[in-house]
């Protein structure tokens, strides 16, 4: 096991920690998973950067929300899927963050990759955002530069989003130059899917709305399928991937003449 893979298990075994306490100490999590104090400190400053849990000094606290059941009666853990593939979905948001230019109008969707580039978006010109997401939302507002726009609904707190037949309106309203958009799930004769059907009006609207479509989604995710349909492999003008990515989907991925850039 490599070092980095290990580090992923330590944090989802912190985090099993910290659903069944709610709260626990830095000493206590060392002790427990017989690790220095000091890599404790640094895992949970991952932890709470990925809106995972709250700090204070010498202890550590769950957020709350971010987990349950779906519609579809799939449970699912966002706490949990926001430290998988780690370092695979920061390399991607990071190229994604370098593809919005000055003036822009983006639309960002939800998701464990999407919010990431918030922790890379440029700062020093300005450009207007579109988004749904309270996590995202609560990071974009920091920066001057950026204008942001909310359609606003009702909120999901297992996955932060705010959802309504008029938010699908007004962004329908609305353009994007560029939008950038989560998959939970990309099949060569399935589709492109998510977990929360509550979400799919939404990223439609997105799609149909933009000039240019850009699908963020690690290597994990090529294969799989899950319960919402929301758009086909012909809605991406570019999927965003890293460079575990299988030859055989990098070889469909070029025959059926799909853009890809692996990071």
């Amino acid at each position: 096991m490599n070092n980095e893979n290990a580090k992923e298990m330590r944090m989802v075994r912190e985090l099993d920690l910290l659903k069944k306490y709610q709260r626990i100490s830095v000493k206590e999590l060392a002790q427990t998973l017989n690790v220095s104090e000091m890599t404790i400190r640094r895992d949970l400053e991952v932890l709470r950067k990925n809106h995972v849990l709250e700090r204070s000094y010498g202890y550590a606290t769950l957020v709350k929300g971010g987990d349950g059941y779906t519609e579809d009666g799939e449970i699912y853990d966002l706490r949990k899927a926001r430290i998988q593939n780690l370092n695979e979905k920061d390399r991607i948001a990071k190229y994604a963050a370098s593809l919005i230019e000055p003036g822009d109008w983006i639309f960002l969707d939800n998701g464990t990759t999407v919010s990431r580039i918030t922790f890379y978006l440029p700062v020093e010109f300005e450009y207007t955002v579109l988004c749904y997401n309270f996590v995202i939302m609560a990071e974009l507002v920091k920066h001057p530069n950026i204008t942001v726009l909310c359609p606003g609904g009702y909120y999901h707190p297992e996955d932060y989003n705010f959802t309504s037949t008029e938010a699908v309106e007004f962004i329908r309203r609305h353009r994007a130059t560029k939008s950038f958009i989560s998959v939970s799930g990309i099949h060569r004769n399935l589709g492109i899917t998510c977990i929360n059907a509550h979400i799919v009006d939404n990223k439609r609207a997105l799609i149909d709305s933009s000039a240019q479509n850009i699908f963020l989604a690690d290597s994990s995710k090529f294969g799989l399928v899950k319960a919402n349909h929301f758009a086909e492999l012909s809605d991406i003008d570019l999927v965003v991937t890293d460079t575990k990515l299988s030859s055989e989907w990098r070889e469909f991925l070029h025959n059926t003449q799909t853009m890809y850039k692996l990071v």
